[in-house]
């Protein structure tokens, strides 16, 4: 084998050749049949998918001496010449190494002189987006109004950090990730031209790797070539593509389809104890989990590649088991930067997701075998010592039963007192909203006031009511917060039939509860 990179050996040297961005070799190809170029191109995606390999084939195609249906011969002079890298007439730079403006203006200078050989001048500027701000405005012009025989070809990818001005300038491509089903193609080609043999469960993993780009696949692959096997198989594998992540996170998505509460659990702390990233571990997830539901919905053509453990594990049943997988996931989020544990959120989205949690749904939105009815704990720090009533009520059940105002207002006056003993800046905020609602899984409070709707929604307020609402209720409940320019306080706070509760003061009440009457009301007392 040749001592050369693949993904250099293996360039492609025509715009057939060129996988996964057809969109884009079709419009050149007959941009260059009916000679209707333009005088700027703008590449732009992800790293490895051909965006710099397309500029040096447009800049071979439009020299070409002898082209054909927009392909170039590859055999004349001019192609051979560009095809080693010894055309003077083609510059490519790496605006990386040169981002100041000088290095900009050279590039300007040199692109008004007239080609030594070939027909067109043309400048590639790779990773554009790193030119400085000054090299962009000294750029501006020219790209707009260059020479007839030169021809710029910017190539990034952070599209959004090049300015308006210089797109608007360009003729601009986006290029898309390669598809699995595609780039699993070409690796095979590749194995099978350097006479390899290589299981498919490998080229599954370095597809899985690549993540749709093409040169990091192929730089992959070369580094099990140089493992000196002829036949690759896994075991070979596992020594450059470590395995244990992709399937560690496989059989925690197992563990899930399959309701085994202990078993995630304790796959969480074993995956912790290895020393784990447990966010990295999540966000792992969460992509395997979307690469799930791509597989399952898809057609045939378009599935993405997906670890064997789950393929045999997988079917249209489990749509819903992994959309709330992925729903769960997304919301442990918003407590990672206030969880002082660091495998606490996905710990809790694990118990979540699993019938074995109390009071919990299973996967497939279906009730748990038994779900008891816990009663309202009594906040023991804020009971006054009373004797027991001849007739007591009975107690309240957080139940379906408790959307009744007396009710949610009473278990909302108990979590606003735990919530502000935790959190104090958070005080005011509680008094500023009205309970409206409680199904026995999300409790909805509304205000209306936009501050207080923004700080109630907060991560941290919303840690402090998972607390609470814990403690209160007995198991997790979501919290909404609605701002409703309507909505009007209650002047006083219920208090439970049964347990004496300490007063919780709320706003007074007024006519004018409107903001902006409010202000008026100010103002003008004010200007007395």
């Amino acid at each position: 084998m040749s001592s050369q990179t693949l993904y250099r050996k293996y360039r492609p040297q025509r715009f057939a050749d060129l996988i996964g961005q057809e969109h884009v070799t079709r419009t050149l190809q007959n941009e260059i049949t009916r000679q209707q170029l333009s005088h700027a191109y703008l590449f732009s995606g992800p790293r490895g998918v051909g965006k710099t390999t397309t500029a040096r084939l447009l800049a071979k195609t439009v020299n070409c001496a002898k082209p054909k249906a927009g392909e170039p011969d590859n055999t004349c002079e001019n192609c051979k010449t560009i095809a080693s890298n010894q055309a003077l007439d083609i510059l490519e730079i790496d605006a990386a190494s040169y981002t100041g403006v000088d290095n900009i203006r050279d590039v300007i200078e040199q692109s008004r002189f007239a080609p030594s050989k070939l027909p067109y001048k043309v400048i590639i500027i790779d990773e554009v987006h790193m030119l400085s701000t000054a090299a962009f405005n000294a750029l501006l012009k020219t790209l707009e109004e260059p020479p007839s025989h030169c021809i710029f070809i910017l190539a990034t990818t952070e599209l959004h950090k090049v300015p308006e001005t210089i797109q608007s300038r360009c003729q601009r491509f986006d290029f898309h990730r390669i598809a699995d089903a595609a780039l699993a193609k070409r690796l095979r080609g590749i194995a099978k031209a350097e006479d390899f043999q290589v299981d498919d469960e490998v080229i599954d993993a370095v597809v899985q790797a690549a993540d749709g780009s093409s040169r990091d696949a192929e730089s992959t692959l070369g580094q099990l070539f140089s493992m000196g096997e002829e036949h690759i198989t896994r075991e070979h594998a596992d020594l450059v593509l470590p395995r244990s992540n992709v399937e560690a996170v496989a059989s925690y998505l197992q563990m899930l389809l399959a309701d085994g509460q202990h078993a995630a659990i304790t796959h969480i702390q074993t995956q912790l104890q290895a020393g784990v990233d447990m966010e990295a571990f999540r966000l792992d997830a969460l992509r395997l989990a979307r690469t799930c539901l791509l597989a399952l919905t898809l057609p045939t053509e378009l599935k993405p590649v997906i670890p064997a453990t789950l393929q045999s594990s997988l079917s249209k049943e489990h749509i819903p088991a992994v959309t709330r997988i992925l729903e769960k996931l997304l919301m442990a989020e918003q407590y990672v930067q206030v969880s002082p544990i660091p495998s606490l959120p996905l710990e809790i989205a694990t118990v979540e997701l699993t019938s074995a949690s109390t009071g919990a749904n299973n996967l497939f939105g279906e009730p748990a075998a038994t779900t008891p009815v816990p009663s309202t704990p009594k906040a023991t720090k804020l009971v006054a010592p009373t004797p027991a009533p001849a007739n007591p009520a009975p107690k309240m059940a957080v139940t379906k039963k408790t959307q009744s105002t007396g009710n949610v207002d009473q278990l909302w006056q108990q979590i606003s007192v735990l919530v502000g003993e935790s959190e104090a800046s958070l005080s005011v905020s509680c008094k500023m909203v009205k309970p409206m609602h409680f199904d026995g899984k999300v409790f909805t409070l509304a205000t209306p006031y936009a501050f207080h709707a923004e700080r109630m929604s907060s991560p941290k307020a919303q840690a402090a009511f998972q607390k609470a609402a814990t403690t209160v209720i007995g198991s997790p409940v979501i919290l909404q917060v609605q701002h409703d320019a309507n909505a009007t306080l209650d002047t006083s706070a219920p208090t439970s039939q049964d347990t004496p509760m300490a007063t919780i003061p709320t706003a007074t009440p007024t006519k004018t509860a409107n903001p902006d009457q409010l202000w008026d009301q100010i103002v003008k007392s004010a200007s007395v």
